[in-house]
């Protein structure tokens, strides 16, 4: 969606922005930043929406790299950026924590330099599944220049902790938190599968596993002021009912908030 279009679904669905997603095939790409960021950002601007986060997969190379990309971040006041993730490791895990931890300090020396923040997404099938990972990979580094996602919809897959506790490691690190949500179903016809059919997909919180209010009483107990995204990844294939259950969503966690946060 373009900065116009997306802006009207963020007034439709009871939210307050957007993110602004950089990638290739979207409105904005890294190719053409420098322009089409400014651009998007303006458009959404004169639609009243304010956009300062960003989503992005940006790798630690580019982000130490390209300072002209942190530069234009800066410059169109997009003030946090989700990364993109470190590679799981099926040999050597340690080396491969302790070189991303060297990664990630330079990480934080370029964001520094531009005053943006770079956000840590902690993802099923990579490097950094957990609170507890990801603590290790920041830990020492200056909150002010990097923080972490917790996501509940992929630590659903791998990765989950208890809500108090990976809030509270985590701490002033606790930047965003992903809104998206899973379930499970079995499929008869593979119960003689090793994993006897289990399956796992996205669907909207108020059917998921997650326990909401038990994350927003410990957002509470840390005083998190941060960001809330929510990614709605079902009905890939039907914009108006993608829109209907995002919007119960965005009704749902409010009202939920609202009688859970003291």
């Amino acid at each position: 969606m373009d900065a116009r279009r997306l802006a009207g679904l963020v007034r439709d669905v009871g939210l307050d922005t957007t993110n602004v997603v950089i990638r290739k095939g979207y409105v904005v790409e890294e190719e053409t930043v420098v322009t089409s960021l400014p651009r998007f950002v303006n458009e959404a601007r004169k639609e009243g929406i304010v956009v300062n986060c960003a989503s992005t997969t940006l790798s630690t190379e580019q982000i130490t790299m390209l300072d002209s990309m942190l530069s234009v971040f800066a410059d169109c006041g997009v003030r946090e950026f989700r990364m993109g993730w470190f590679p799981k490791a099926d040999t050597d895990i340690r080396g491969a924590i302790q070189r991303a931890k060297g990664e990630m300090d330079r990480v934080v020396e370029a964001c520094e330099r531009h005053r943006v923040r770079a956000i840590y997404q902690v993802h099923h099938n990579t490097l950094i599944t957990s609170a507890s990972a990801a603590f290790n990979l920041i830990k020492g580094l200056p909150s002010a220049w990097v923080g972490i996602e917790l996501d509940p919809g992929n630590q659903s897959f791998q990765g989950y902790e208890p809500w108090h506790f990976a809030v509270g490691l985590l701490g002033e690190y606790c930047a965003w938190v992903g809104v998206k949500d899973t379930i499970t179903w079995r499929d008869p016809s593979l119960k003689d599968d090793p994993d006897k059919g289990w399956r796992r997909t996205f669907a909207p919180l108020q059917e998921g596993v997650t326990n909401w209010s038990r994350l927003i009483d410990a957002l509470d107990d840390n005083d998190f002021d941060g960001t809330l995204v929510f990614m709605p990844f079902y009905e890939e294939n039907d914009e108006k009912a993608r829109t209907t259950k995002l919007r119960s969503e965005v009704q749902y966690l409010r009202s939920l908030y609202k009688s859970t946060k003291r």
